[in-house]
Formats: C-alpha cells, structure tokens, sequence
C-alpha cells in the first residue's frame, strides 16, 4: 500500500503506539527499497504534539490500531484523508468495539488456516494454574493489577513458574509476561537464582539498554525476557518459542497479544504457550474462531466452574489443554466423560439450548450473585464457597470480603 500511494506522487504517514515499533518499520520501509522520502513513521502523541509542521499525509496506516487513544483521534480529525488501519485483534482492551473511529472492517483469514499456510507456528498449550483468580476485584474491563501483584508474588509461585518452564520450554527463548514492574523484576530474579540468563525490561528501562536486550535475546545471550506491556504488539522476534502468561486478564486484545508472541513462523518451530493463570478458560484458545464486529463488543466465555469445563480441559498427566475428548490426543490418558461431556461429544444437536432454559439458567446465575449479595461475613461466605465446592472456600471469601471494602 505504501508503494502504490508512492507510486502514485502520495505521501503516507504510518503512526504506531510505541518506540521500538517505529523502528522496526523504519526497517522494514529499508529492506524492502521503498520510497522513505514520502513516507514517514511517527508516534501518536508525538504526531499530536506537532500538528502542521509537517505536509499533509495522502494516506494514513495506523499500526496495532487497537489503540484508540485521544492523540490518534486528534491526528485523524486534523488530516482528514484516507485511513487504514491495521491488527490481528479488532477490538479495544476493554473489549468495546472500534466504530466510534473506524467506518468498515475487512477480517482476514484465522488463526487455524495461518497456521496451516505456514505463516504462523504451531503451538502446544499448556495451563498449570497456581492460582485462583476468581476473588480478585475488575475495574474497567479487566483485573485490578495490584491485586494480581500480591496474589501472583509469592515464593511458592516463582517456584512453580520455573519448574513449569524446566518441563516444558528448558532453553526454550521466552516470554514471560507479568502484572506489574515490581512482579517482572522478581520474576526475573527468580530465574536467574535458578540459574538462567533472564532480563527484565520496562517502558522506563534506557533505550540503548533495551535494545541491548533484545538484541541479546535474538543471540541467544539471554534466554528470558520479562516484561508486563512492553512486549505485547507487533514486537519480531521469529525464535522466540515460549510464553509465559502471568498476567490474569479479561482482555481479549491482551491476551491474544501476548499468547501469540512466539508464534511467529519458522521453519520447524513449535511454540509453547504456559498460561499459569487459566487465562483460557474466559477468553478460550488463540486459534478459536471469535466473532469480529466494529459494532458489538468481543464475546467472552461465561465464567466456568474450576472444576470442569465441558468443552476444554486441561490433562491432569500432562497438562496440555485440549477439546474435551475421552482421551488425551497428546499423551492418551484417558477421561471418564461427565453425562454432559458425553452428550456434548457424541451428539452435537443435543447441545442446542432453548431460550426457556437460558432463562432458567440466567435466574439461577441471580440468584447466586444475590446470595453472595446477602453473605455479609467471612463465616457466611465461607460457608457458600464450601457449598459450591471451590478448591479454596476461604481464600474465595477472603477476596470478596476484601474487594467489598474497596467499594
């Protein structure tokens, strides 16, 4: 598309969200000998902050246009041209839809059919969740950070981390993304107590600092990067095999964002995802088809009883998350179906749901949000955890009590 504008006479403005992004496609514009003359890349608030000093754009391509922040819309209005905008995930981070900005969407091909044209790598999934994240407070679409802070920084947690990635990804590049500044710098210190060479890196971490490290990341100098936001969008890094998910969220956007990371395409690469916070469970799989829309917000799974998913689940033997199925199609340890797994698995049409029962069950999801409601001490909350059967009763009620005095 640059080419073509250029081509044509036109200049093009590419507006992205971060340094490392602009760049990166300063390069890209070198390697592939176009015209760079006519075609500028530029920061959002940096293009904000100076507003006719430079000729106006023919064409604007606005990367990871998820981002929707003031400054963008500030650049738009003033330019008043073409506008493409470009991301593998439509939709805001907190979920609500791009038609206050964009006019028309066109949707690619998915994950799966990437995948299989070799454009994205294959990928083993596994969940070994060390927490329940199921008390924490949500604020603005997503879980209140330093919540999921204290919760996540506890020895026995780091513990469990590198042991899952001595299992699964030793000596594997990764990825390890975390809640908070604070959580990534012990996480990396954790690592490298273990003995491995680990980084942390933060949007306040000097630029010749991080391009150091992620130059030591591409040869090898370092295997381990962690990081809370830095690294999520449009970042190239084709061996990076392993992600570690750290961060619990409700963001469609984030999650995909991270997950995906290192499943970027390389010859012979299968990439290693390790979500130790069952992000998957409300925001499903990477390559699950998901319905875009300019005009309604992203669907989320409904919150799912820990103790079974009838569509996914996680093997109890080796951990990797797979369709409900009566034997693991990784390792083949075999599942007795629950009565409703076997119906979901053997016959399709018998998971059609009327609108009388999706009623009956929205009363019944009421009444229990009002029997929460009505539970006004630790005692009474403990007593529903135990009655619903939560792996950790007190700790659930604990977190309510707690998120109720924020309130």
């Amino acid at each position: 598309m640059c080419e073509s504008a250029t081509n044509k006479g036109n200049k093009v403005l590419v507006l992205v969200h971060r340094k490392e992004l602009a760049e990166q496609h300063k390069q890209l514009l070198k390697d592939n000998g176009l015209d760079t003359e006519n075609i500028r890349v530029a920061l959002f608030w940096s293009e904000a902050n100076r507003l006719g000093k430079y000729d106006n754009p023919d064409l604007i391509i606005a990367d990871e246009a998820h981002w929707i922040p003031q400054t963008l819309r500030k650049v738009l209005d003033y330019y008043d041209c073409r506008v493409i905008a470009l991301t593998a995930t439509p939709c805001r981070l907190s979920g609500d839809p791009m038609g206050a900005v964009y006019e028309d969407m066109v949707v690619g091909i998915g994950v799966k059919e990437l995948i299989e044209r070799k454009r994205l790598a294959p990928y083993d999934y596994y969940s070994v969740p060390v927490v329940d994240v199921s008390g924490l407070s949500v604020n603005r679409g997503d879980y209140v950070i330093g919540e999921a802070e204290e919760l996540l920084s506890k020895p026995a947690i780091y513990g469990d981390v590198i042991e899952s990635y001595e299992k699964y990804a030793e000596n594997k590049k990764t990825i390890v993304y975390c809640t908070s500044i604070k959580h990534s710098q012990s996480v990396a210190e954790a690592f490298k107590n273990a003995g491995f060479k680990a980084a942390h890196m933060d949007s306040n971490t000097p630029k010749a600092e991080r391009i150091k490290i992620m130059d030591d990341f591409r040869n090898g100098d370092i295997q381990i990067i962690c990081n809370v936001m830095l690294i999520v969008e449009g970042i190239s890094v084709s061996d990076c095999e392993c992600c570690i998910l750290l961060r619990p969220t409700l963001s469609t956007t984030i999650f995909i964002q991270s997950a995906m990371r290192c499943m970027r395409y390389k010859e012979g690469k299968r990439a290693v995802i390790i979500d130790m916070v069952a992000n998957y469970l409300k925001l499903g799989m990477p390559d699950e088809d998901r319905e875009w829309s300019l005009d309604k917000p992203i669907k989320h799974r409904k919150d799912i009883n820990p103790e079974g998913d009838f569509y996914i689940r996680t093997c109890k033997k080796c951990f990797k998350v797979f369709k409900t199925a009566p034997v693991c199609p990784y390792c083949g340890e075999t599942y007795p179906l629950h009565p409703r797994e076997i119906k979901a698995h053997e016959n399709i049409e018998l998971a059609r749901i009327t609108a009388e029962q999706a009623e009956e069950a929205e009363q019944k999801r009421k009444q229990a949000r009002m029997e929460q409601g009505r539970a006004q001490t630790f005692e009474e909350l403990l007593a529903i955890g135990r009655a619903k059967g939560y792996k950790n009763p007190a700790y659930w009620a604990q977190q309510v009590m707690r998120g109720r005095k924020r309130q």
